[in-house]
């Protein structure tokens, strides 16, 4: 399916681009939808095409050589997947699942080569994605290395609350949570039982508690108390 420029709205790779150039990146897109559970690429594949997430949730993801799956991200609109491929020309390095019904925006990577040459703007906010990639994987280095098993649990909450939440007059961040306890612990390398702990503990605390609607309501201020523990 065609792309029309104004779904690219609020994609932050795109934000700020001329029109010219937003125009000729909607020419370039294949809309796709994808029902729950529907695997848009997987690990080991040809790396063709990068994709960004135009609305829905979805999972990256690589299996273990003990058979299991590591959940490595989860993004929401805006999220980029396999835009890294586009440079190094390697296989797709993990695998990518909608969590829920979404729309996926692609573009072959022969077709983005030619549109940075093209277009300067689009080049450079192509480089400020991979520095914020970068600034991204390092964090999760030093989580996993440095950080306690709550350390790592709290620090990927508020990574998600700062990208996806929504703040209000005083400061806390509520998200509807993306993962499984189960995930979470995947995410963040610890058991569900540690991830079920901790959100139990941030609880007692007053750092963290829930609506009614289910939404998780996060108090940074509380939750970067806890990241030494």
């Amino acid at each position: 399916m065609a792309c029309e420029p104004d779904a690219l709205d609020g994609i932050p790779l795109f934000t700020g681009v001329s029109a010219a150039a937003l125009q000729a990146v909607a020419q370039a897109t294949t809309m796709r939808h994808y029902r729950r559970n529907m695997f848009i690429f997987a690990e080991g594949e040809p790396a063709e095409s990068f994709h960004f997430v135009v609305d829905g949730r979805v999972r990256v993801f690589r299996d273990t050589p003990g058979g299991h799956e590591q959940t490595l991200q989860v993004l929401e609109r805006g999220g980029l997947l396999a835009v890294v491929c586009f440079i190094d020309g390697w296989p797709y390095p993990a695998s990518a699942q909608t969590v829920v019904e979404s729309s996926i925006g692609s573009v072959r990577n022969a077709d983005l080569a030619g549109l940075v040459q093209r277009h300067g703007d689009l080049a450079w906010k192509l480089l400020q994605q991979f520095a914020r990639r970068l600034i991204w994987a390092q964090g999760r280095i030093y989580d996993l290395a440095l950080r306690s098993a709550t350390g790592r649990v709290v620090s990927a909450l508020l990574q998600f609350a700062r990208e996806q939440g929504k703040q209000d007059a005083h400061g806390l961040l509520t998200i509807d949570l993306p993962l499984t306890h189960r995930e979470l612990g995947q995410l963040t390398g610890v058991s569900r039982e540690t991830v079920t702990r901790t959100l139990g503990q941030l609880r007692e605390a007053g750092a963290v508690h829930w609506t009614e609607a289910g939404g998780l309501v996060l108090d940074p201020k509380k939750m970067e108390d806890w990241l030494q523990v």
